[in-house]
């Protein structure tokens, strides 16, 4: 008759398994942790990338509305105003975001972080641009030519 006491037996499979799984846990938390890291950088990058697209298609208008200023002007004409809808996503990489403007720059960031901070230049030599910041949250955004003061505003 076998001794309870002295049986060593079933002690090797509780502990392998209780090995096995402790390494299982902490190779999947590893491996997890690195993908949300990876994952956290590619949505900084769709940001950037975004932020560079919506902001070379307002430089654009932007020319597009001194130019016609410019081209009115030198034929003797008057523009009274220009309006034109800036068309902005609510939200970017599910962020919602803002957009300065400054003299000759214009600067989209997401929450005040670096990583998705970008700045995109702009010249408009005859016309100024107002210096301001606006909120993508507030949906519906519009660049108006005052002639008056001969600036452009943007709302």
């Amino acid at each position: 008759m076998k001794q309870i006491f002295h049986e060593n037996e079933a002690v090797a499979t509780s502990v392998g398994f209780i090995l096995t799984f402790s390494i299982t846990v902490i190779t999947f938390l590893l491996v997890m942790n690195a993908s949300y890291g990876m994952m956290n950088q590619a949505e900084h990058t769709v940001m950037r990338e975004e932020f560079e697209i919506h902001g070379s298609n307002i430089a654009l208008q932007l020319t597009e509305m001194e130019t016609i200023v410019n081209i009115s002007n030198n034929a003797g004409g008057e523009v009274g105003e220009i309006k034109y809808e800036m068309l902005l996503p609510l939200k970017v990489a599910n962020d919602y975001y803002s957009v300065n403007f400054s003299t000759g720059e214009m600067t989209f960031e997401s929450h005040g972080r670096d990583e998705t901070r970008v700045k995109i230049p702009y010249e408009a030599r005859n016309v100024h641009v107002m210096p301001t910041t606006i909120s993508s949250a507030s949906e519906k955004h519009f660049m108006t030519y005052n002639s008056s003061s001969k600036m452009i505003e943007i709302y």
